[in-house]
């Protein structure tokens, strides 16, 4: 099989050498595009020599290098002729113009969707743990509610035996006269007690575990009527 060897375009322009290189190597412009990941349309502005069309020469020039190796051509040759294409139409830029020049930043331009986005979830966290923390101090500084159903204050009673009931908290605790009593699930509880005859004072207290404590009193009469002299008699008798 007989091989034939194609020199590069010796030429003035870069174009044509392109073309030649890129020919030589068995590639298409959408091939090439697709591997280096070079835009096509800049392959077609180095090609047809539209410079006008590259909107930053200096980054153009790096893209330049990365084919020229792709297809392993001659890096300082093709460098050399891009830069000279670019003072034959004037487009080579000037060294002050590669410098980087200050900008002023406006307060919104910082205000980007990521960071406005993370801010505001801070601020919201902030706001909803201040909120949770102020629930619970004030729901521990707070007595919690207490409603005695039974007995009515002042209520006389025919027997020693009494039924105190009402309704608090769940979470609360409930003593009557110092006794513990059972605070059922939906805040009820209920007790019996004995009082002597006469004028019973009955405390019922309602407390959280880490709070203050509601306070409601009773005041109760057992007056049993004193046998009469007939019963008594009676009874002697027997």
């Amino acid at each position: 099989m007989g091989f034939v060897h194609k020199s590069v375009n010796s030429s003035g322009h870069i174009g044509a050498d392109l073309i030649e290189l890129r020919e030589r190597a068995g590639w298409t412009r959408q091939q090439i595009a697709a591997h280096t990941k070079i835009d096509e349309s800049l392959i077609r502005a180095w090609e047809e020599e539209h410079l006008g069309e590259i909107l930053d020469p200096i980054y153009a020039e790096r893209l330049l290098r990365v084919y020229v190796n792709f297809l392993h051509g001659q890096e300082n040759y093709f460098i050399q002729k891009y830069r000279s294409c670019l003072r034959e139409h004037h487009l080579e830029r000037k060294p002050e113009e590669l410098l980087p020049r200050p900008r002023y930043i406006r307060g919104f331009d910082l205000a980007t969707l990521s960071r406005t986005l993370t801010i505001g979830g801070f601020i919201l966290f902030a706001l909803l743990l201040g909120g949770y923390v102020y629930f619970q101090v004030r729901t521990i500084g707070t007595p919690p509610p207490l409603q005695v159903d039974q007995p009515l204050d002042e209520s006389r009673v025919p027997q020693p035996n009494i039924q105190v009931s009402g309704k608090t908290a769940s979470e609360s605790s409930v003593t009557i006269n110092g006794q513990q009593a059972i605070v059922q699930p939906d805040g009820t509880f209920s007790m019996e007690i004995n009082i002597p005859r006469g004028t019973t004072l009955i405390t019922i207290i309602a407390k959280r575990r880490h709070g203050h404590e509601a306070t409601v009193t009773k005041r109760v009469v057992y007056d049993r009527p004193l046998p009469s002299v007939y019963e008594v008699t009676t009874s002697t008798a027997r």
